[in-house]
Parts: structure tokens; sequence; C-alpha cells
């Protein structure tokens, strides 16, 4: 399954670099029932983050997931 970014989207984490303790912006919630921000805890590799998700817990999350809030 290939994922294909649109020039909007990329545009939106250019200049943008995701730092631990940091509160982001999600492009689509996780859930129906989760929040749209997203705590940044650790890379756990490059462009891949653990984060804490009010109302979710903890998810693994990708850069092109984030938004700078």
């Amino acid at each position: 399954m290939a994922l294909v970014a649109s020039a909007q989207s990329t545009a939106a984490v250019v200049g943008f670099t995701p730092q631990a303790h940091h509160w982001v912006k999600l492009r689509q919630p996780i859930s129906d029932y989760s929040d749209d921000e997203a705590l940044l805890l650790c890379e756990e590799s490059t462009d891949h983050w653990l984060a804490w998700i009010p109302n979710h817990g903890q998810a693994h999350l990708t850069r092109d997931q984030l938004l700078l809030s």
C-alpha cells in the first residue's frame, strides 16, 4: 500500500522539526473520541514518534501525521 502526500500536506511539515515534550496537532484524530493533539514523548526512529494523546493513550505516529500546534 503506497501513501501519496499532497503538496499541501507536505508543505505543512517543511521547516517543522518535532521535538520530545512538545504538543503538536494531528492531521486527523486517531479515533472518533480522541483529541486532535498529541504530546510527543520520544522519537523511536527517524520520523517515527511515541506520543500520548488525550482520550486515547499512547500511540505510534509518523511525522506526516503531525502539524505544528
